[in-house]
C-alpha cells in the first residue's frame, strides 16, 4: 500500500510538471516547429531544425514500416507519453494508422485533440488521459513506443510488462530515452552524484538504468532487443540557450523557490552535464515480442 501511495504521489508530480509546462513548450519552445516535446537529433542527412526534431520520429517510422507487412492495415500504434501528439501526427501523415496516445496530463490531451482537429487527423489519432503502467482498454497494438517518457516510470519492470501486454508476437516496443552508462552506475564521485540527483529531481525521473538493465527487464516481459542506436553524438550540447540556462540555474540555485518551469531548467542543465561527462547516453532501443 505504501509503495502504491508513493507511486501515485510521484505520478502526480509528473502530471503537474506537464500540465504547467506543456502550453509553454507547445507555444514557444524550439521543438514546437514539429509539435514535439523532445530533443533535436542532428542525425545523418538532417538539414533543418524541423528535421532534427523529427529525426526520432523517422526512426520510429522506419521500425514500424519494417513490420507493416506482418499485420493488417491500418497499423495499430500506441504512444506512451504522447505529449501533444507530434509523433502520431508524423506517422499518420505518411501511413494508415489507428493511433492512440496516452498521457498523464489533461492539458496535453486537450492540446493534442486541438492539433488533431487542425491537421484533419482525428480519425487516425485519439488521445487518452491515463497512466501507462495501468493501460486502459486499447486493444492489440502492433507497435508501441515511448519517446523520452520511459524515464518517468516509477517502476521499470511494470513499464515493460504493461507495454508488452498489448503487443502480439512479432510486434515491437520502441524506447528512446536517456540511460545510465556502466561507468555512471559505479561512480562515487560527488559531482557525478549531484548532477544525477539534479537530473532526477528536475525532470521527475523515476527510472534511470543502463541499456543492459533495460534489455534484461524487457526479456523478462517476453521481448528481445533487436536494435540499439546511441544517438548521443548527434545531440547539440552547450548551445547559446543552454549556456544561458546554466547561468540562471547556477545563480538561482540557493534561492528558496521552485516551480515546474524552474524544474525543467534545473533538469535540462543537469542532463547537459551528465551527457558531457559520459554519465548518461541517449539511446534508441527496439524490442520485438517473442513470447505471448
Amino acid at each position: 500500500m505504501q509503495a502504491q501511495t508513493q507511486r501515485h504521489i510521484f505520478l502526480d508530480g509528473v502530471r503537474t510538471y506537464y500540465d504547467k509546462n506543456t502550453p509553454r513548450f507547445a507555444r514557444s519552445h524550439q521543438s514546437s516547429v514539429a509539435n514535439a516535446i523532445h530533443r533535436e537529433v542532428w542525425g545523418p542527412g538532417v538539414q533543418s531544425e524541423k528535421e532534427a526534431f523529427e529525426y526520432v520520429n523517422s526512426l520510429v517510422m522506419r521500425s514500424i514500416t519494417a513490420i507493416a507487412g506482418s499485420f493488417p492495415s491500418p497499423m495499430r500504434v500506441l504512444d506512451l507519453g504522447c505529449g501533444v501528439g507530434g509523433t502520431l501526427f508524423y506517422l499518420a501523415a505518411q501511413m494508415p494508422i489507428d493511433g492512440v496516445g496516452i498521457t498523464l496530463s489533461p492539458v496535453g490531451v486537450r492540446l493534442a485533440e486541438n492539433l488533431a482537429q487542425e491537421t484533419g487527423l482525428v480519425a487516425q489519432c485519439r488521445f487518452l488521459e491515463a497512466d501507462y503502467l495501468e493501460l486502459p482498454n486499447v486493444g492489440a497494438r502492433y507497435a508501441v513506443y515511448a519517446i523520452e517518457s520511459f524515464l518517468h516510470a516509477p517502476d521499470a519492470d511494470r513499464f515493460f510488462r504493461s507495454a508488452t501486454s498489448v503487443i502480439p508476437r512479432g510486434g515491437r516496443l520502441i524506447v528512446c530515452d536517456d540511460f545510465l552508462t556502466e561507468g555512471a552506475a559505479a561512480s562515487t564521485d560527488r559531482k557525478d552524484r549531484c548532477n544525477l540527483a539534479d537530473f532526477r529531481r528536475g525532470w521527475h525521473v523515476g527510472t534511470l538504468i543502463t541499456t543492459r538493465q533495460a534489455e534484461i527487464q524487457a526479456e523478462n516481459a517476453g521481448m528481445r532487443l533487436i536494435d540499439d542506436q546511441n544517438l548521443t553524438p548527434y545531440l547539440r550540447l552547450r548551445r547559446p540557450c543552454d549556456r544561458l540556462i546554466a547561468t540562471l540555474v547556477n545563480l538561482g540555485r540557493g534561492l528558496p523557490f521552485r516551480s515546474p518551469w524552474w524544474d525543467s531548467w534545473v533538469g535540462g542543465h543537469a542532463i547537459q552535464r551528465c551527457l558531457l561527462t559520459g554519465l548518461i547516453e541517449y539511446h534508441f532501443l527496439v524490442f520485438e515480442k517473442v513470447l505471448d
